[in-house]
Parts: C-alpha cells; structure tokens; sequence
C-alpha cells in the first residue's frame, strides 16, 4: 500500500474559503446552483463545501445543486450557541434551505464523513423525501452502543482531540484519519487554517454522539443507498459501516482503494460513482 492509496496534501479543501455568493433568503454558506431535482450536498469535518465542487460541476446542469458549508466551516456563520449545540442546529438551516428551493419537494442526498452523518440523520427524519442517498463513511458514533468497546475508541477519540493545543489537536485528528504524519507534511498554512477550526471539529463530535436516531430508525430509510468505504480506512470506520450497511434495505456497498479522504483525494474513484447513482435513480422518478 502506498501512502498515496491514503491520502496526500489534496486530502483535504481550505476550510474557510468561500466559493461564491450565497443566494439571497438562504443562510450564509449555502450555495444553490443548476436546475432540476434537488441534491443537498454535505462536507466532512476540517473542509468546506469546496470539496464536493468537481461534482456540482458535472451535475448543475440536470439537478438543482444545494452544497452547504456546515457552520463553523467555509463561508457560514460560526455555532452561535456551543453550550447547546446538536445537529438539530445543522438540520434546522439546512431544512429551511430546503424549503426555500424545492417548498415540501424531495432531494438526493450526499455526505461525508461528519456530512454523511448529517444526510442519515436527515435521511432519518424525513425519509419519504429523500431520492437517493450516496455516502462516504458517514461518522455516525450515535449509532455505537455505549460501552462497547468501538464505541469507547470513538469516545477517546473525541478527548483526543479536545486539548488546548489546537494544532496538536488538529494533528491527531487528520492523521487519524490518513496517517502518521499527515499533518506535518501539510503547507504550514493549511495547518494554521485547521487549527483554528478545532473548536468546530470538537462540536462536531458533541452532535454525532448525541443524536438520538437508533438503527431500528435507518432501517426505515426506503431510499435506494449507495454507501462508499475506503479499503485503508480506520477499523473504527469499517465497523460503523458494516454496522450501518446491515440495517439499510435497499443499499449497494462499495469500496475504494483509498481511504478516508477518498471523496477529495481520490475524487476520480468516487465522484463518476456518485454522479452515474444520482443520474439514474433521478431517471426511475
């Protein structure tokens, strides 16, 4: 295995560069272009919706392209109220998004990592709307009984990473994810960029573990799934996949031979698959 089948410096987007103008009655940091069916597009922790931009390229021109920059990332608004954040605060403007574009309309949704979280749990939600549902090892630790012992790494995990020292923090939490190292190979600006959007990524794992939907709740999910893995992906993520792929009922696996970061460093193994997915479940409606 290269290091290259993990990752490399491509890995992840500048996290706080705003792609272009929002649309007016939207919040700050969703970007709606194209026409057509609706697709909600949802970034990982650590990057922006700049990441899922090759893929709105290929697809505005058939589907109304909704790519929304979680808060604390890219041009959004920072979590005004940490004390009593949940992903019920993501939900709520990403709904209201919704609403403004398509009214009670349906969508196809795409996430990953912490974003593949959030499309589940607003697969969840609203399962009678959603079209189709592409995801890239979705970070939902919720879904992990307490005390077991997958559960209690991705606990430690979260501590790991909730120090003083954001860059330390910040190397933790990306090598994590790639490998050894990862974080000191990266230009010494992307490191200060990530940094100082630790205090987000700690949030961020405050929402994952406290949503409250069971799998008994996934199972629900009528939709037709495509859900990816990354062959050199940590074994917490295998494990959380196996776990949500045995309760979705209409779901194709796929794995990659990449990691993580697949979605971003190895976009041509992941986004065709995406976009071919989309494109023909939007031809059965």
């Amino acid at each position: 295995m290269s290091a290259n089948a993990l990752s490399d410096s491509k890995s992840y987007v500048e996290p706080n560069v705003e792609q272009s103008a929002t649309t007016k009655g939207i919040a700050k940091g969703i970007y709606v272009s194209g026409t057509g069916p609706a697709i909600v597009f949802l970034h990982s922790s650590l990057s922006s919706s700049r990441q899922w931009l090759p893929l709105v390229k290929q697809l505005e021109n058939h589907f109304t392209c909704i790519n929304v920059d979680i808060l604390g990332y890219g041009g959004a608004d920072r979590v005004s109220d940490p004390d009593n954040y949940s992903f019920d605060v993501e939900i709520a403007r990403i709904n209201h998004a919704l609403t403004e574009v398509v009214g009670n309309g349906s969508y196809h949704l795409v996430g990953h990592s912490c974003g593949g979280a959030i499309a589940l749990k607003l697969a969840v939600e609203a399962p009678q709307r959603v079209l189709s549902l592409s995801l890239f090892e979705p970070v939902a630790f919720n879904l992990l009984p307490a005390g077991s012992e997958l559960r209690n790494v991705a606990d430690e995990f979260a501590n790991r990473v909730d120090i003083e020292d954001k860059f330390k923090a910040a190397e933790v939490f990306t090598d994590f994810w790639n490998m050894k190292g990862f974080f000191q190979s990266l230009p010494d600006k992307m490191q200060a960029l990530m940094a100082n959007d630790m205090a987000k990524v700690t949030l961020d794992f405050k929402g994952l573990i406290s949503a409250s939907y069971s799998l008994a709740n996934v199972a629900e999910i009528k939709a037709p799934t495509l859900f990816f893995t990354g062959k050199y992906s940590p074994q917490l993520s295998h494990s959380l996949a196996e776990t949500i792929i045995g309760s979705l009922p209409n779901v194709k696996s796929v794995e990659v031979e990449a990691g993580h970061m697949a979605p971003v460093s190895h976009g041509g193994l992941v986004l065709p698959i995406i976009a071919d997915f989309i494109q023909q479940h939007a031809e059965n409606h």
